[in-house]
């Protein structure tokens, strides 16, 4: 007798149905979305990759470079648009001396910032050559203007005169009154009764107010003029973070000097004074620069660092 226990039991015959067309669309469909789903987080990705984690990008990969000479080349309004945070301007109370700008550069934005202005026949690979022989850098940029480049400050000092203006015209009131009380009129002036008395009309009072300013601007250009071009060395400059004050690497300057023209030779009109800083002593978050000028006022601009590339 033959054991049949270890033989499988019959099974039925599986039939075979052809996948119909809408079989067919639905995987289609399916494999469609994943791509698509792929594709999205694909995007993601680069976005985030694209926006500083944290904090300023250092040290700058070979891709961070691509991007930043690009980006400098192009030298249009995406370029201006993302230096522009990058930058502040001073509007501070007139004074002898004007702390115009204060502008902070991180390693990437200095590669964008060469390139901007290095448009014809620079190359990629000068970018990638001197990003390596600076290294990863802090710069901070300080522009000083003098006073005549803003003559009104320079005809008071950077001081509101009206108030002693209006004391001293009350006090000479008050003594021509009293004098007028006594029947005498005011020592060194003329009766109402002289010819040579004249009333001032507008036309005189503006062409008194002409000669004034050109005369302000003739004394500011003198001073200029006799300034010697390291007048920034009376500034301080202070790198602050977390009320700490950052020590620099470096400093430069360079004299800032105005355009000559057929009647004026070229003058002085300022300096700008670039400050280094290691970029592993600076910390990605708000950072404050001070400059003390010679006459102990402080002017400030602060910059977070976290929201810099």
């Amino acid at each position: 007798m033959v054991d049949r226990v270890n033989e499988p039991a019959n099974e039925p015959m599986r039939e075979y149905f052809p996948p119909t067309s809408l079989d067919l669309c639905t995987t289609n469909f399916r494999g469609k979305y994943w791509v698509r789903r792929a594709g999205v987080l694909l995007l993601a990705c680069l976005l985030l990759a694209a926006v500083p984690a944290g904090g300023y990008q250092t040290p700058l990969d070979v891709t961070a470079v691509h991007d930043a000479f690009v980006l400098g080349q192009r030298n249009d309004q995406s370029t201006g648009d993302f230096l522009a945070p990058y930058i502040k301007e001073m509007n501070e109370s007139r004074s002898d001396l004007h702390v115009a700008e204060i502008e902070i550069l991180t390693p990437f934005a200095q590669v964008v910032d060469d390139s901007r202005k290095n448009t014809a026949g620079y190359t990629e690979q000068q970018a990638a050559q001197k990003y390596q022989q600076v290294g990863n850098t802090i710069l901070v940029n300080v522009t000083l203007m003098l006073p005549a480049v803003y003559p009104q400050a320079a005809n008071n000092n950077g001081k509101d005169t009206s108030k002693d203006a209006g004391a001293s015209d009350n006090k000479q009131n008050s003594m021509a009154a009293s004098d007028s009380a006594a029947g005498n009129p005011p020592s060194g002036s003329a009766t109402s009764s002289d010819p040579a008395v004249s009333k001032p009309t507008p036309g005189n009072t503006e062409k008194a107010e002409t000669a004034n300013a050109e005369k302000a601007a003739d004394t500011a250009q003198a001073k200029s003029d006799l300034r010697p071009e390291n007048f920034w060395q009376s500034f301080q400059f202070y790198f602050k973070q977390n009320g700490k004050n950052v020590p620099s690497k470096a400093l430069h300057d360079k004299a800032i000097y105005s355009t000559a023209t057929k009647d004026k030779p070229a003058v002085l009109d300022g300096a700008a004074v670039w400050i280094e800083f290691d970029a592993k002593d600076v910390a990605s978050q708000d950072t404050v620069i001070e400059v003390t000028t010679p006459d102990g006022k402080t002017i400030s601009a602060t910059f977070d660092l976290k929201k810099l590339r």
